[in-house]
């Protein structure tokens, strides 16, 4: 009779993890804007930043593709090492509630 159980609870996971894969996909098709002192940033849903726009009128023209290029990585740096950091407290998260292994490495 454990047999049927373990189904369910084989099923059940493999349910979350698609509601997880498919939450992580919606996110990652968002996108937020963030504009102030004359520089908007665009990020994805998955903490990417997919743009940055910096009005000329606040920095000296001739710099400007140098300073955006250093803003976007920068603010991509960034955000990998917060993105890692949140991964790592999931990952410890899971484990403490025994989940790992469960979701297949998400």
């Amino acid at each position: 009779m454990a047999a049927p159980n373990i189904f369910q609870q084989a099923k059940q996971a493999m349910e979350m993890r698609s509601k997880v894969k498919k939450m992580q996909k919606d996110l990652e098709s968002q996108t937020s804007d963030y504009e102030n002192a004359g520089v908007k940033v665009t990020v994805r849903g998955d903490l990417t930043v997919s743009a940055i726009k910096i009005d000329p009128e606040v920095v000296d023209i001739t710099r400007l593709d140098k300073l955006e290029r250093t803003i976007l990585e920068n603010t991509n740096k960034a955000l990998k090492k917060t993105k890692d950091q949140a991964a790592e407290q999931m990952k410890k998260m899971s484990k403490e509630m025994g989940l790992d292994g469960l979701m297949g490495g998400l």
